[in-house]
């Protein structure tokens, strides 16, 4: 982790060391191996502590609290992470205390908060900075949505976990999909969305058939599904190839809910005698571990079942004992929660502060169009909304500048500045061009508006900058650009489209500059 062959108390092998420091931890952020997450933190504090890191090692500790929380819990982890916090806001440390609202939102979460859980993980967001690595801020998302989830804001919690899909996709992994999906999926169930669950089912069982691993994990998941779409048969056959492979020593909790899920299926298939047994099966566990949440949702099953038995009146008891175990869950729930209502007058003001942090972040500070940033976390929902407008249905290019390194290097950067101002403001005009965005030095991403011709705004970006004057820099100061162009096809990914129009760009620098090159 270090680079331990000499110590120096100066120079550039101790900014080296520090330096491996913080590369370590942020390393250690995003591990999945959380025991192990915990012993390197450790041990990067007592190294930071060492250099007279002190916010180093504040981030340090907090990442190991937040390891421990998520695998043991951590009774004192709120009080330190406060503490932690009103130092960093002290310091202004923005870094530091965007992992404290972090860590508090993950202990406020366990402990039933969900409105003061929800506002500090919104905030642990609005406070990234754009330099952090992308599975953080994923990590970071994907908690934010769970906490909006609880919170009774589901609709913003779709869009966050959109958010951190795109990430995951960029990423490649399939594991951090199938939990976002899933996540998404008990979130739409429980507030009776069956479109927006069907969907989420969808993008699982993709991730799925990419990863087939993953199914066993993700088994309750896929066979709620089906359920939800009137399929007992497929819940069926992912319940015998995954679902009931528990142990007595499993915990309760998925004992219980695997009886219920099977009951379910007994229902769904009309097999009503062995659908009452998995029922007793399932109240009996609900009983002796005091699973309430489960319980009520036996009874609601119950009574399903007796109506499709045809005894009503049994039918109409049962779901009146649902109701009332639900209503005095939602009783017990508010009582726990006295700083709800508090913490979630401020989490809409919170999200939108969010909204605009995280917009701040992906604007160019010198040209005010969109950048890399952007790029990275948006062109892929981009790409995915052409898919289903047919076989050409979005075209992307990537514009260079030519031989722009002579005017920084004839009349100073500040004349390079102007040009670049000048040039985006020139791109943002041109006809059927949708954004924007500086990606490099001299080099803009154009993405056009859906079903507009390549061709035609090729030729209006090559005449807009051949016709572009600097007279304030030097009247005989002209520009022209080299295209590449990509066009969006079925199954394309924004990672290949940004490969073919880069390419592309290649052979227009080739070929003699000042001209396009597209697959037209």
């Amino acid at each position: 982790m270090l680079n331990e062959d000499v110590v120096t108390e100066s120079g550039s092998l101790r900014l080296a060391q520090e330096r491996d420091l913080i590369v370590g931890l942020e390393a250690v952020e995003i591990s999945t191996d959380l025991p192990q997450a915990m012993i390197d933190a450790a041990a990067i504090k007592a190294a930071a502590e060492e250099f007279g890191r002190t916010d180093v090692a504040l981030w340090a500790e907090v990442t190991a609290l937040d390891a421990l929380t998520r695998t043991e819990g951590a009774r004192d982890a709120r009080a330190r992470g406060a503490r932690i916090l009103g130092w960093a806001t002290e310091q202004g440390d923005t870094r530091l205390a965007s992992r404290c609202h972090a860590l508090l939102a993950m202990t406020d979460l366990m402990a039933g908060l969900s409105g003061a859980g929800a506002e500090h993980a919104t905030i642990a967001v609005t406070l990234l900075d754009g330099t952090e690595l992308p599975r953080l801020r994923a990590k970071l998302l994907t908690r934010q949505a769970v906490g909006l989830f609880a919170a009774g804001l589901p609709q913003h919690g779709f869009d966050v976990t959109r958010r951190a899909l795109a990430l995951a996709e960029r990423l490649a992994d399939h594991e951090l999909k199938a939990q976002l999906a899933s996540n998404a999926f008990h979130a739409a169930m429980d507030e009776a969305l069956p479109e927006e669950a069907s969907l989420w089912t969808e993008i699982l069982d993709e991730v799925v058939a990419a990863a087939p691993h993953l199914e066993s994990e993700f088994s309750d998941v896929l066979i709620r599904g089906h359920l939800a779409a009137g399929r007992p048969e497929d819940a069926s056959v992912v319940l015998e190839r995954y679902g009931m492979d528990v142990t007595p020593g499993s915990q309760p909790e998925l004992r219980a809910s695997r009886r219920l899920l099977l009951a379910q299926i007994h229902h769904g298939l009309g097999e009503l005698d062995l659908a009452v047994r998995a029922l007793d099966e399932a109240e009996a566990l609900t009983t002796l571990h005091e699973l309430e949440e489960i319980a009520a949702s036996v009874l609601e099953e119950r009574a399903a079942v007796a109506a499709t038995q045809g005894d009503f009146t049994l039918a109409y008891e049962l779901h009146r004992a649902f109701h009332s175990a639900s209503r005095t869950r939602w009783l017990e729930a508010r009582r726990s929660q006295v700083d709800h209502l508090f913490a979630a007058q401020n989490l809409t003001e919170a999200i939108v502060r969010a909204e605009q942090a995280e917009a701040a972040v992906a604007v160019d500070p010198l040209t005010k169009v969109r950048n890399r940033r952007w790029v990275e976390d948006s062109l892929s929902d981009v790409v995915r909304s052409w898919q289903t407008g047919g076989a050409w249905t979005g075209s992307l290019a990537i514009v260079d500048l030519d031989h722009f390194k002579q005017v920084n290097d004839r009349f100073g950067h500040a004349a390079g500045d102007d040009v670049l101002v000048s040039v985006a403001e020139c791109l943002q005009e041109c006809h059927g061009v949708r954004d924007v965005a500086r990606i490099g030095g001299e080099e803009f991403l154009l993405v056009l508006k859906q079903h507009a011709d390549p061709q035609d705004v090729a030729d209006a970006v090559l005449s807009a900058v051949r016709h572009l004057r600097w007279p304030h820099i030097h009247r005989g100061l002209h520009l022209t650009a080299s295209l590449g162009f990509a066009g969006c096809v079925p199954g394309t990914t924004s990672s290949a489209l940004l490969r073919e129009a880069d390419l592309n760009l290649y052979r227009a620098k080739r070929t003699g500059r000042d001209r396009a090159v597209g697959p037209w």
